[in-house]
């Protein structure tokens, strides 16, 4: 008995001994450097601390010690003795003698962080890349990696923060498991590269332009912005899902081609054009209105009546509808976006001036029907939206900021003055309505129609008024007589014309009701236009039936 008692002790002490051996480790000390100090810096960031591993005992390296002591409740000294590496390492580094590791597998998927170095970001890398990313399998949580995880969780609906944490990683891996790698996806430089992925926008809840991006916005909605904006040949931004300088410098490019204030933010106006010019399927609902009122209404920032004042519409102005909000709607006019009160607006079954502006305002968009009235209309609707450039920067596409500058002019050599009448007669060249009918004068000339009598006007010549001296006094009737029609032609003169003027403007008439006539007119504010006038306005001095 005596011996079995003497043998259990030894066996005892020699287990003990064996334990001890195991877990006794030299104290590794601040100023030490060499490889114990590398599978130190290594340790902790295989548990998540921002750590160099450069196998120097710095600063650094005392600091992290430090965080970790304080974690795990041990002797907070940052010298790391037996017991903080038994608690680091457990039985990692006679794993790590035995057999060195290229591969690094992830228990519980231990959160990785930028600026950390180790293998465990080498296979983060390589799990990237194979879903498309351009990485340098490098072992370095650099700049490209975060914004790598950034995309891949904006991309999976996940917190977007550029830590791959477990979540981000049991989801990078599992999806990872059933992809193949092959060389022929390495790059002689060392960077894996892919085709771009064009559906990173896939799986996700939709593009949305109820609010305005900017820096701090919603990850997957910046994404949809960016992946847009690429699609537009914007190519100096990356789909990260972060609203940096990069983001706010390309949106100020489109919207400055656009002739849309250059913000940097893209607000609805700019979200919806840019999603109907890259055909990102979206939520606008991208329709035409006018304001019915018969005077001027704003656009509020908000669905409050009291809310300030974001831009003003003239009465029968057209508007982009947006969105539908409750009695609101979330408009866009001169693109200025705000809110707009149903009951003051009227939607008509005509392109919107978002959609021109996304066609670059083509007439080839209406397909003629041989219906000259119908076709004039047609034709002038898919200008709507469209305005004049400057002197300073005479565009004459139609994204200017409202002068007198067009492509109407151009047509007839003539690009710097006011459109209003060579609006008219462009239309109707386009619409394949010969002079005839309607004339190329400049002033879209009343007195042409006078000789065909198909002009009626409401004024007795003055004197000075050359132009109205040769009106036939007998097409001469009361303004309450004459009852407009869809497709006349009509003739203002405005309060401060000089006393020589006949006409000051020209529109044509595209619908009229009992009390009022609605327009559509070349160079109105700066812009191809709608607009109402009572049927009893003054300014109105006569109009114009061509012979169709």
């Amino acid at each position: 008995m005596k011996k079995i008692t003497i043998l259990l002790i030894a066996i005892l002490l020699l287990i003990q001994c064996l334990v001890t051996s195991a877990t006794a480790y030299t104290t590794i000390r601040p100023g030490t450097r060499g490889e114990e100090v590398t599978k130190l810096q290594r340790a902790l960031l295989e548990e998540g601390y921002s750590i160099a591993v450069d196998g120097k005992y710095g600063r650094e390296t005392q600091r992290v010690v430090t965080k970790f002591q304080r974690a795990k409740g041990l002797k907070v000294d940052g010298i790391a003795g037996n017991e903080t590496l038994i608690r680091l390492y457990g039985n990692k580094i006679s794993q790590e003698t035995a057999v060195p590791s290229t591969t690094t597998t992830f228990d519980k998927h231990t959160t990785l962080r930028p600026n950390m170095r180790s293998t465990a970001v080498q296979t983060l890398q390589d799990a990237l890349n194979q879903h498309g990313f351009n990485l340098k399998v490098d072992g370095v949580y650099g700049r490209a990696t975060t914004k790598a995880v950034r995309k891949f969780q904006a991309q999976n609906k996940l917190r977007v923060d550029g830590i791959a944490g477990n979540q981000t990683l049991s989801l990078l891996f599992a999806s990872t498991a059933n992809k193949v790698s092959t060389n022929d996806n390495i790059h002689k430089s060392g960077y894996y590269y892919s085709e771009p992925d064009t559906n990173i926008i896939m799986g996700m809840a939709g593009a949305s332009i109820a609010q305005t991006l900017r820096q701090g916005s919603s990850p997957e909605q910046i994404i949809y912005l960016q992946q847009a904006l690429l699609n537009e040949g914007i190519n100096n931004i990356e789909t990260d899902g972060t609203y940096g300088t990069q983001t706010a410098a390309a949106v100020r490019s489109f919207q400055a081609r656009n002739g849309m204030p250059t913000s940097g933010n893209a607000d609805p106006a700019t979200l919806a054009l840019l999603y109907q010019k890259s055909g990102t399927n979206n939520d606008a609902l991208l329709k035409t209105a006018i304001n019915y009122t018969g005077e001027a209404i704003s656009l509020k920032s908000s669905t409050n009546k009291n809310a300030n004042k974001v831009q003003t519409v003239p009465a029968g102005a057209a508007l982009t509808i947006l969105l539908e909000q409750g009695e609101w709607y979330l408009a866009s006019y001169k693109h200025k976006s705000g809110y707009v009160l149903k009951e003051q607006v009227l939607i008509i079954n005509k392109p919107a001036p978002i959609i021109n502006l996304a066609r670059s305002f083509s007439e080839s968009a209406y397909s003629p029907t041989g219906d000259r009235k119908a076709d004039l209309l047609g034709i002038a609707f898919t200008q709507l939206g469209f305005s004049g450039g400057t002197s300073n920067n005479p565009i004459l596409s139609g994204t200017g900021t409202g002068g007198p500058y067009s492509k109407y002019g151009e047509y007839y050599q003539d690009p710097s003055e006011s459109y209003c009448s060579y609006f008219v007669s462009w239309s109707a060249r386009k619409a394949g309505i010969g002079e005839d009918i309607i004339n190329n004068a400049r002033d879209v000339d009343g007195v042409f129609y006078d000789t065909q009598q198909a002009f009626n006007y409401f004024f007795v010549p003055k004197v000075g008024q050359v132009q109205a001296q040769r009106l036939n006094p007998y097409n001469r009737m009361n303004q309450s007589d004459y009852i407009p029609q869809v497709g006349d032609l009509i003739y203002f003169l405005w309060n401060n014309a000089k006393s020589k003027t006949t006409f000051s403007h020209i529109g044509i008439v595209y619908d009229v009701d009992e009390r009022y006539v609605y327009t559509l007119e070349g160079a109105a504010g700066g812009s191809v236009d709608t607009r109402m006038y009572s049927l009893n306005d003054k300014r109105i001095v006569g109009y114009a039936r061509p012979r169709y």
